[in-house]
């Protein structure tokens, strides 16, 4: 393994940045992709402020909706991590509209592993390709084996293209030498690595600047960040890891919950934080006329239960609790400069 080569798509990303840490704490070599060259000395950066050698990682641009330099990326890689992913802060109307994005790179992702040979693809996936579209479903354990039903008309752009992209890559990969598993992390959570902050951080930094005085009554499946990346790194080499999907969560909290997480971390935020839930049927009428408040219709007061044993028992992972990513995401905010001071 060591100084094995592994391809990373989506590199400079809040998960990408992560995943690269671990990979390199490992001990392997890693190509990240980028769709231009601006932002590598950034990521280089990243990385070595959080204690990794930056001389073990170079770059290949290759975009998602072009099939340029996907096989030259790939070339030489023994593994390939495919974190790159359209995830917008705003839902599409057009439920349709990430999936030519997401799925079509993850093919050219996956074509491009197997003209180069490589032995082992992991995917970054979702929650968000497992469990939606499930209205009258009583049962609230989820597993692997479960897929989120894409003609409901409740589920939105961004989980529509997950679950196209996921399932178009385990059908790519059937009947070939290519190994696949993938990872489907809920809501992560965590440490920034740097002063980028993805959709999860900019709803935490949010809360913290006052702009949400009150919150819907959903609850989240959340996982950690670094234990996202270590499952990653583990995927790509524990022998039993192909073939399945791995749901990652270290337990649920509703967004009121993540708020007096952070109220009881940082006292002086208090008044900025959400402290009311909205009631379902405001959210409901919201639904009407914004994709966001549709997205949570139908999952006001439910709590889903992941199951994550096989990630523990195959991958030997052990989940960090949501209260720590809760609280190492606020702190990270705050440092890099993403909330008001009080």
């Amino acid at each position: 393994m060591a100084d094995d080569r592994v391809l990373l798509t989506g590199i400079s990303g809040f998960i990408g940045k992560h995943v690269a840490l671990a990979m390199l704490g490992a001990g392997f070599l890693v190509r990240g992709t980028l769709r231009s060259q601006g932002k590598a000395e950034a990521v280089r950066a990243a990385l070595a402020e959080a204690g990794a050698d930056p001389a073990r990682v170079e770059f290949a641009v290759a975009d998602l909706t072009r099939d340029e330099g996907w096989q030259e990326a790939a070339e030489g890689c023994r593994f390939v991590a495919h974190t790159a992913s359209p995830f917008p802060a705003r839902q599409p109307r057009d439920r349709q509209a990430l999936v030519p994005i997401a799925k079509g790179g993850t093919l050219r992702v996956v074509r491009a592993a197997l003209a180069a040979g490589a032995e082992r693809l992991v995917l970054t996936s979702s929650v968000a390709s497992v469990y939606y579209g499930h209205p009258r479903r009583t049962e609230p354990r989820f597993g692997e084996e479960d897929w989120t039903d894409v003609t409901n008309g409740s589920v939105t752009a961004y989980a529509v293209s997950k679950t196209e992209a996921e399932r178009a890559a385990w059908g790519a990969v059937d009947g070939t030498a290519l190994q696949m598993a993938a990872i489907n992390p809920a809501l992560v959570l965590g440490p920034l690595l740097d002063g980028e902050a993805g959709t999860s951080a900019r709803l935490v930094a949010m809360m913290m600047n006052g702009r949400l005085p009150a919150v819907p009554n959903a609850s989240f499946g959340i996982v950690d960040v670094r234990d996202v990346a270590e499952a990653h790194a583990l995927a790509l080499t524990v022998p039993g890891a192909a073939g399945h999907r791995f749901l990652l969560s270290g337990g649920s909290m509703t967004l009121l919950e993540i708020a007096n997480v952070m109220a009881a971390e940082y006292p002086d935020l208090a008044r900025r934080l959400p402290r009311f839930v909205l009631p379902d049927a405001l959210v409901r009428i919201a639904a009407l006329v914004a994709p966001e408040a549709r997205a949570l219709r139908a999952e006001l007061g439910r709590r889903k239960q992941l199951v994550t044993d096989p990630a523990q028992r195959i991958l030997g992972l052990s989940f960090r609790s949501p209260r720590i990513a809760v609280r190492d995401m606020a702190e990270s905010l705050g440092k890099r400069g993403l909330v008001k001071e009080v």
